[in-house]
């Protein structure tokens, strides 16, 4: 069993902004074209527009490919105001208008399809003519052919080619294509002109704003995520949402943006959604993650953070432009008029989270961020948590404890638990009743270690009925259908992918409805009574850490970036403790849990459990050489690969705390001998050369 959750952390990532699929298709692109002399020496961003981006963007328009939440991605008046101008020129409706409905269901149907977002993107100094051309070359299939490609559709139609893989991608966009041509035959090809298409000046007025203004303010950050030449694609059938792409110079696909351009008169709609847009450049998975965003839509969210991300640059870079960039981006969400403070306005419409907020300083200034966590105290804070106590009782009463060195649970605990209920005359509870049946099904189910982790991906604030409503739904399929509270939905989503077998489920719903009836019948109480009980020992615990532990491993600490987060004593655990990693960008966001004696034993066998828990954020065996092909073996030599890191970390920074550390650990496994440092080696005992690279490995951090 892994002493950290991170197995299934690993495995779960949130839904990707719809950026992600355009970047993905294009780093999994096939092809070695290089950038032309023009492309390579231009150090510059160059704003463009034509008569080929505004068909495509026309199509997906009036087709109404667009998404539910957040800006939207085109015009929401564009595909009405067309519809007029077909009617009024007896055009109405086209082969477009016709198919609309079945392109709509084959694009929302394939996620692949998404990439029809960003495709103009990758052709920006094309002809309309060329980029039709080549995409029905790859529709087709006949890239090759002569005549199919020219200089400035080759890149865009080998990234095409390598995203649309699929013979059905291929058949709706022949399809589409197909509908693009007549739809310029009969109707765009006239109305273009008048009322879509915009003119050379302004995009050299948009640019020189950009080039000559912004982007040399900007030119740190610019300079630090590698965008500092590309294309502005401006159109005005784009909505508020824009689009980005990231390419590559060695295969000939520049970094582009594409931004919406509601009326030309107004450049500063464009020129700040150039600068929300790149911001989504570092909008990635450590500032929309599990641990940053704990309810709401982390697509929406991640919009609202590059509306935030644009303004933090300039506020620090460019501060006369940003009521203008502000007011901007409250107008593209509607507010025609803001009669309040205007930052105040700004940050209710464009709301997220504080550690979105904080992900993203640490992101565009981290040398400063870092040097504030420095100046910083460790934040490690010792906790209760009803949900945390409630599971791991449920576990300790049915006894389902894995070999190893160190108990995962608390015999000592079962029987005094055993021991009370009887007295109260509960005993059985239908949890008792059960343990023999679920701690068969629990040893059954061999992958599923993530039951002894269970609460540890909740919320710290959840509560032990949150949780199990939450489980409960899981267990039952109906995540979806349930209405959970904001602390417990990541917590459910976290492990939902260690439940999918019918047998685990199974489990799942047989041990949360007896830890609910044991809640009702007698855990409620009992906890209540324990924590008051204990209040002194958890403020010991958080007292000793504090006094003793964080000035001698402040170096330790702060270079492994373990600055803070949350510690659950629970009386219910064995030495072996639980540790989850939930933002590894996020020094703040672990979770511990550790043994807590219910006697007369000092706070240290609780702090130097927290201690050796820290360890297996630090070492992997695989890392010193070590193989896993025996899972058992090797789960058994990283429990004590992370007691000999505890006692090598107080060896290098808090020598005169060893001794204790030794005595704890041995007194864990009942050893009846001194101790010395020769019983600690033999009892965890690491093969010489593995424990050189582990004093190697903490050594240099």
């Amino acid at each position: 069993m892994n002493s950290i959750g991170s197995a299934v952390m690993k495995e779960l990532r949130m839904e990707r902004h719809l950026r992600g699929l355009g970047l993905a298709a294009a780093a999994v692109a096939l092809w070695t074209a290089s950038l032309t002399a023009q492309q390579a020496n231009d150090a510059r961003w160059t704003v463009v527009s034509g008569s080929h981006i505004d068909l495509w963007y026309h199509g997906l328009a009036v087709i109404g490919f667009d998404q539910e939440e957040g800006f939207p991605l085109y015009d929401p008046d564009y595909a009405d105001r067309v519809k007029q101008a077909k009617e009024e020129r007896g055009v109405y409706p086209t082969a477009l208008d016709q198919l609309a409905e079945e392109l709509l269901e084959n694009l929302e149907e394939d996620q692949g399809l998404q990439n029809f977002h960003f495709l103009p993107l990758y052709f920006p100094t094309a002809d309309r003519e060329g980029m039709i051309r080549a995409l029905r070359a790859v529709a087709n299939r006949k890239l090759n052919e002569s005549g199919a490609v020219g200089p400035n559709t080759r890149s865009g139609a080998r990234w095409a080619a390598a995203a649309l893989e699929e013979g059905s991608q291929r058949r709706v966009l022949r399809q589409y294509v197909d509908a693009l041509e007549q739809e310029w035959e009969v109707f765009y090809g006239e109305y273009w002109p008048t009322a879509v298409a915009g003119d050379q000046t302004e995009n050299e007025a948009l640019e020189s704003q950009w080039t000559g203004d912004l982007a040399q303010a900007l030119r740190n950050f610019l300079g630090n995520e590698g965008v500092q030449a590309g294309y502005v694609v401006v159109s005005r059938v784009l909505g508020p949402e824009g689009r980005l792409i990231q390419g590559n110079a060695f295969r000939g696909i520049a970094d582009a943006v594409g931004v919406w351009a509601p009326g030309w008169e107004d450049v500063n709609a464009s020129l700040y959604s150039i600068v929300r847009e790149l911001c989504f450049s570092i909008i990635d998975g450590s500032v929309i993650s599990p641990a940053t965003v704990r309810r709401g839509d982390p697509q929406v969210i991640s919009g609202r953070a590059a509306v935030r991300c644009g303004s933090m640059l300039i506020e620090r870079s460019a501060r006369s432009h940003v009521d203008a960039y502000q007011l901007a981006f409250l107008r593209a969400a509607g507010a025609d008029t803001v009669e309040s403070d205007l930052g105040a306005a700004f940050e209710e419409e464009f709301q997220v989270p504080p550690r979105v907020v904080d992900a993203i300083r640490a992101k565009l200034w981290p040398e400063e961020v870092a040097a504030q966590a420095r100046e910083t105290e460790p934040g490690w804070m010792i906790r209760t948590g009803s949900h945390i106590d409630l599971w791991f009782h449920g576990l300790a009463v049915i006894s389902a404890d894995q070999p190893g060195p160190l108990g995962l649970y608390s015999a000592e605990y079962a029987s005094r638990v055993r021991e009370i209920k009887q007295e109260k005359g509960l005993y059985p509870t239908k949890l008792d009743s059960l343990a023999p049946k679920l701690r068969e099904d629990i040893a059954r189910e061999q992958t599923l270690d993530v039951i002894h982790f269970v609460p540890m991906y909740f919320d710290e604030e959840s509560s032990a009925e949150g949780m199990l409503d939450a489980l409960d739904a899981l267990a039952r399929r109906r995540v979806q259908d349930a209405e959970l509270l904001p602390q417990t939905r990541v917590g459910v989503y976290r492990i939902a992918p260690a439940f999918v077998s019918g047998g685990s489920r199974r489990l799942l719903q047989n041990l949360t409805e007896a830890l609910k009836n044991e809640w009702e019948v007698f855990f409620r109480e009992y906890w209540d009574e324990v924590t008051e009980a204990q209040e002194t020992r958890y403020d010991a615990i958080q007292s000793v850490w504090d006094s003793l532990f964080v000035p001698a491993l402040r170096p330790y600490l702060e270079r492994r970036k373990l600055i803070g987060g949350s510690v659950f004593p629970s009386p219910a655990l064995g030495p072996e403790g639980r540790i989850v990693d939930g933002n590894e960008t996020d020094p703040r966001d672990q979770q511990v849990a550790v043994q807590m004696p219910l006697s007369t034993q000092g706070p240290e066998a609780s702090v130097f459990a927290f201690l050796k828990e820290l360890c297996f954020l630090l070492v992997d065996p695989r890392h010193l050489g070590v193989s896993d092909e025996n899972e058992q073996e090797f789960e058994d030599l990283r429990r004590r690969v992370a007691v000999r890191c505890g006692h090598l970390v107080l060896q290098f920074y808090a020598p005169t705390l060893t001794s204790t550390y030794r005595r704890v650990f041995l007194d864990a496994v009942g050893a009846e001998e001194s101790y010395t440092l020769e019983a600690f080696k033999r009892v965890y005992y690491v093969d010489p050369e593995v424990f050189e690279r582990l004093r190697s490995q903490i050594r240099q951090r």
